[in-house]
């Protein structure tokens, strides 16, 4: 016969197990994924050169990137699991832009993104054309 001791052990051994399963990831910009934190970041740099201008944004949720350059906005699917990083669909719109040259060299890059680190506070966007170095903004 099983012992009420034993049997309020095994109750709490699975109630802690399902308590493991994954959770449904939030669509607001808020949590994570794969060690990356949903939400708004500000590029503050690009390569080797700085964005002393901060108007070039990304918003991470699941399954999607979007946001901004100086001029014109974007979104992006993300057709792999963070970190990791494969942009299958991007639309912007295409407003004239005295930033044309930033803005297209951002908008190609997110384009070619293959994954994302989080470290320090800090976002880093790995591209063939460099990595994109992004501050956390906002939910």
């Amino acid at each position: 016969m099983i012992s009420a001791l034993r049997i309020v052990a095994i109750s709490t051994t699975l109630a802690t197990l399902a308590a493991c399963g994954p959770e449904p990831l939030p669509a607001d910009g808020t949590g994570f994924e794969g060690g990356i934190p949903f939400g708004t970041y500000t590029m503050v740099g690009f390569g080797q050169e700085a964005v002393p201008t901060r108007d070039a944004r990304i918003r991470l949720t699941p399954g999607q990137i979007s946001g901004n350059g100086p001029c014109n906005t974007f979104t992006a699917v993300n057709a792999a699991t963070l970190p990791q990083i494969s942009v299958s669909t991007m639309n912007w719109t295409d407003n004239p832009c005295g930033h044309k040259g930033f803005e297209g060299r951002f908008f190609e890059a997110l384009t070619q993104a293959s994954q994302a680190e989080w470290s320090g506070g800090v976002l880093k966007v790995k591209s063939p054309l460099g990595w994109m170095t992004l501050e956390r903004s906002g939910n």
